[in-house]
């Protein structure tokens, strides 16, 4: 029974150890605003866009996180020349509409830490032209410097888009992207307390046995002697 309590003990510790150490790297991960952020990254295309569509985005009205719009996207991107950028997020069908017939590169995966991406070309002869007033965008930004989209998460199929502000081939930035879960934090403290509660447990299954052990080993010599 001892051996096994000790054995039990040492499991509780290491289970209780890894939720410890996952629960503070998510909490250290989450910024102040609440957003795990990829880090700053170039992106680079030789054509006149970088599109990353989203995948097929449930309606989840019945999740209050979602419907209260707590799950968002957060990009941000600077021209590495100073120029204008340009900055959108719409519907994957008005986006494609627009950069139909000109060339753009679609984000195939995404890296992170840094921000990077692996993207295939989609070619095209004709210029998509300045995309400010071309869409309709459900947000975007634009302007010289740093700009920043936030987007709230919504049902449908969409597709961000990284350009010069006047759709000229040829775009490079400095970017970063973030996304924000409502309860990303909490969970993460969540896992640092049941790591705390493992790690305690552990350490008193393995060190009452032991203490009994101390206890009991003078009572037998003095029963056995003389």
């Amino acid at each position: 029974m001892r051996v096994f309590l000790i054995i039990l003990g040492a499991l509780s510790m290491l289970l209780g150890f890894g939720c410890a150490v996952s629960g503070f790297g998510t909490f250290r991960a989450v910024d102040s605003d609440g957003y795990i952020s990829s880090g700053p990254g170039q992106l680079a295309t030789t054509t006149g866009a970088i599109v990353a569509r989203t995948s097929e985005i449930e309606d989840r009205s019945d999740d209050p996180g979602f419907r209260e719009g707590k799950i968002r996207v957060r990009i941000r991107a600077a021209r590495a020349d100073g120029g204008q950028v340009f900055i959108g997020i719409a519907s994957a069908e008005a986006v494609e509409a627009y950069l139909r017939g000109s060339p753009y590169e679609v984000v195939r995966d995404i890296e992170f830490d840094p921000l990077g991406y692996e993207g295939d070309i989609v070619p095209g002869t004709l210029a998509p032209g300045s995309p400010a007033e071309a869409v309709d965008w459900v947000a975007s930004a634009s302007g010289r410097g740093e700009q920043e989209l936030n987007w709230r998460v919504r049902p449908g199929s969409h597709a961000f888009v990284v350009m010069n502000a006047d759709g000229s081939p040829g775009v490079t930035v400095e970017a970063d992207l973030a996304v924000k879960l409502p309860y990303l934090r909490g969970f993460g403290v969540a896992l640092m307390v049941a790591g705390v509660v493992l790690l305690t447990a552990g350490l008193l299954l393995i060190a009452l046995p032991l203490r009994n052990r101390r206890r009991e080993g003078p009572a037998g010599d003095d029963a056995g002697g003389p």
